[in-house]
């Protein structure tokens, strides 16, 4: 028998053993021997007769006598069961001697092709991931809209193959187009998964025409139902309208929309009250929720991100911050929409050096020309 994790016996084949039988003796008693073994850990071999009545019971009634323990480095990994000698003669010291000096040989095959079923299993899986990776990227916006008077720049990188991070560009004809950028608790499969939910909710009921605080709270009701108690989502949208030359945006709990005032030659945190989606009930969700309207002019910058660019780490703590987000955007202003988005990201990569990314990173930069 081999024993996976030393917990779950996993027999698939027998040789000499009637197929059958020998899967119901694995399934009976398998994982309840593999306790026992433990509790034997100093000795190399012992009868059948240490064992509980009821594993015994059914060990001598197909003709096992012994029991010999294979372990790796204490770990234990399987186990023979030897029955009578042909002979009818009795096991002698050094045949169990040399029983358990081929067990000890036997467990560095056997840890090896265990090593190997999970070397393949996590081929499989990564091969998996890269497969969603480049449909969740391809589920974004591949094709930037070109709006009079606007430069628009986005990118999401995943901190894993794929992730909870998400933007979008709605409508994207003139005279205007939303910018929508979201971020769901947690990371990975799960996250992404939420990403994808939430990608599709809301471009289907922008065809509703809704403003933005309209489109957060339909958002929040189809979400509240089916959304687990633990998992939320934050989400930024702005409709940015170029007739009138005015952005009304809705914020559901994300980080605050930074904004380079070409008039005041500053940048400004606007952060309208908001709850994260899925985490109230629709009335308590529109209670909260404001929207707010900007009038923009000549030379104005949007700047949206996720949690993943202020809250990126060093090895040793320190988070780069929205201060140096501020600073970042104050210093790059006259750069095209592209170059303050790179600038964004490199910042931050030379910020945490050699440090691995913690979260998603997305960066959505609108500049009014």
């Amino acid at each position: 028998m081999f024993f996976k994790d030393q917990e779950v016996c996993c027999c698939q084949d027998a040789y000499g053993f009637s197929g059958s039988e020998w899967d119901e003796l694995c399934l009976a008693s398998g994982n309840k021997l593999i306790r026992e073994i433990k509790k034997f850990r100093s000795e190399s071999r012992f009868s059948i007769d240490y064992l509980p009545y009821e594993i015994k019971e059914d060990f001598v009634k197909n003709g096992f006598r012994h029991i010999i323990p294979i372990r790796f480095k204490d770990k234990l990994v399987g186990t023979f069961m030897i029955g009578e000698k042909r002979s009818e003669t009795p096991f002698h010291l050094e045949d169990l001697t040399f029983l358990a000096a081929v067990a000890r040989q036997a467990s560095i095959a056997i840890e090896n092709a265990f090593l190997h079923e999970e070397l393949t299993e996590q081929e499989r899986m990564k091969h998996e991931l890269n497969i969603a990776r480049r449909i969740q990227m391809a589920s974004l916006p591949q094709r930037t809209p070109k709006i009079e008077g606007l430069e628009i720049s986005g990118v999401s990188v995943p901190a894993l193959e794929v992730g909870g991070d998400y933007f979008d560009y709605l409508n994207g004809v003139a005279p205007g187009v939303t910018v929508i950028v979201g971020d769901v608790s947690g990371k990975g499969t799960s996250a992404a998964l939420y990403m994808s939910k939430v990608q599709g909710i809301i471009r289907s009921l922008h065809a509703f025409n809704l403003s933005p605080r309209e489109l957060f709270i339909r958002v929040n009701q189809l979400l509240y139902q089916d959304l687990e108690r633990k998992s939320f989502i934050t989400a930024i949208g702005a409709f940015i309208d170029t007739k009138k030359q005015n952005l009304i945006l809705a914020r559901a709990g994300h980080l605050p929309l930074f904004y380079y005032s070409a008039k005041n030659k500053q940048v400004e945190m606007i952060t309208p009250k908001g709850l994260g989606l899925g985490l109230d009930s629709a009335d308590v969700f529109a209670a909260e929720l404001e929207e707010q309207s900007i009038e923009y002019v000549s030379g104005d910058v949007f700047l949206f991100v996720t949690d993943g660019v202020t809250e990126a780490k060093t090895r040793g703590g320190g988070e780069f911050g929205e201060d140096k987000l501020t600073k970042v955007l104050e210093s790059s202003f006259s750069c095209t929409a592209d170059e303050i988005r790179d600038r964004v990201l490199s910042e931050v990569r030379g910020f945490v050096a050699d440090s691995l990314p913690h979260d998603d990173q997305t960066v959505v930069v609108v500049k009014v020309r």
